[in-house]
């Protein structure tokens, strides 16, 4: 079990810095809690690798970049939540997300170190797109790399047929 709060940056050894630009994308949420309002916003173009129970009704921003909403939940600031990793490699397998943008932002916003570890351990089944393309870029971890303290089971990130026989389909016995 996580702890509520923490953040990509505690499970990296890499305390949150402050984040000019992540200050921005708690303004732009308008008092949602920024990860409830970037999975929103990628609900709304059309990515639905996590739901939200109660989701915020903002409206579409036009000028949030799919780039942004990557890093916005893999920022040190972020909180570190298994659904969101879902939703963040259905973003990279599509074609729409332009890989400059997303190098520059990781960096500058230190989200190399959870996207090295998201793609990296990623199966190969599912590296496609800007997945793959990240893995050919990275031959070696992002200087200061010292893992990404979660237990996460990677296999729940291949595409797979639903079924009656999974666990969270099952009915409750009475």
């Amino acid at each position: 079990m996580v702890p509520d709060g923490y953040t990509f940056g505690a499970a990296a050894r890499q305390p949150a810095h402050r984040s000019l630009w992540f200050d921005r994308l708690k303004r732009r949420a308008r008092g949602v809690p920024v990860e409830d309002w970037l999975v929103h916003q990628a609900n709304l173009r059309g990515f639905h690798g996590m739901y939200l129970r109660d989701p915020p009704q903002v409206p579409l921003d036009p000028d949030l970049s799919l780039e942004e909403i990557v890093i916005g939940l893999l920022s040190p600031a972020a909180e570190l939540d298994g659904r969101a990793l879902k939703l963040v490699v259905r973003i990279l397998q599509s074609a729409q997300v332009q890989l400059p943008r997303l190098c520059y932002l990781a960096r500058a916003e230190r989200a190399e170190a959870p996207l090295f570890w998201l793609v990296s351990n990623a199966p190969a089944s599912e590296r496609t797109g800007a997945m793959a393309a990240l893995a050919r870029r990275w031959t070696a971890p992002p200087r200061g790399f010292h893992g990404i303290h979660y237990d996460y089971d990677f296999s729940r990130l291949e595409r797979r047929r639903a079924s009656r026989e999974q666990l969270w389909r099952r009915a409750k016995p009475s």
